[in-house]
């Protein structure tokens, strides 16, 4: 029987450890062959990449640091020859979910957070959805899947205001591709996690994890592969009418 996913080309961006690990062996699951990207953690993405193949599936990792222009260059690149070739510069699925957040006072943020949090958070999934939306139109369908935040729609917390700014821009850049790309066949939405068990999560016991656990009307964290569970419905052939969303998985925290 064949998978949903079968001979579809997927890029996950930050997949070496949580969400991104979880959402790039779900895609695998689901037929993807799957381009696990990374910026420093190799061994952790060779690991994500093992495990897949152990599953039967598709995988292979590249490293590129997508805090920088001529990292996201270096991706790029890479799709052309992924897997042999064998897709000819297609790209199927992409998921922007690298990012990085930084917690403090406002007042007290410095330029280089800015840079940090942007570059990452904004400013390279703008030029990866510009590219793979080029490769996506001449083949008539298409999946970009930005991985925004329940920060992206409120900011119950103080502390991460230019995190929250990162996320809402997530926000705006779903909705306005998917008016321009949904003509030819390419869906753009986004997954906005909760609180979720990840190492950018604050640390349990600490006074911002009771909160935000409290937060949530579920009363917990969410877990990775309830999160890649939403991104591989919008992944989906299913999802043909579900077009500049931001799904937001929070547990309740933002009801």
């Amino acid at each position: 029987m064949q998978k949903p996913l079968e001979h579809k080309l997927a890029l996950v961006t930050g997949a070496s450890r949580g969400i991104g690990a979880a959402i790039a062996a779900r895609l695998a699951r689901e037929g993807a062959a799957v381009i696990v990207n990374y910026s420093a953690s190799a061994d952790k993405a060779e690991a994500v990449v093992n495990a897949i193949r152990a599953e039967g599936g598709q995988a292979e990792a590249v490293g590129a640091d997508l805090s920088t222009l001529a990292g996201v260059a270096k991706l790029l690149a890479a799709v052309d020859g992924a897997f042999g070739g064998q897709y000819k510069g297609r790209l199927d699925i992409l998921v922007n979910n690298a990012g990085t957040v930084d917690y403090g006072p406002f007042v007290d943020a410095t330029d280089d957070a800015y840079d940090r949090q942007f570059n990452l958070n904004v400013r390279a999934p703008v030029a990866l959805a510009r590219d793979a939306a080029k490769r996506m139109i001449p083949a008539g369908w298409g999946r970009i899947i930005n991985i925004g935040s329940a920060f992206g729609e409120a900011a119950p917390l103080p502390g991460v205001t230019l995190y929250i700014a990162t996320k809402f821009a997530v926000r705006g850049l779903t909705k306005g591709l998917s008016r321009e790309l949904g003509q030819y066949g390419i869906t753009v939405n986004a997954v906005q996690p909760g609180p979720t068990d990840t190492e950018l999560a604050p640390p349990p016991g600490s006074e911002a994890h009771a909160t935000m656990t409290r937060l949530a009307s579920v009363g917990r964290f969410a877990r990775v592969d309830e999160i890649a569970a939403a991104v591989a419905y919008i992944a989906s052939p299913e999802a043909a009418y579900t077009n500049g969303e931001s799904l937001t998985v929070d547990g309740g925290w933002n009801a």
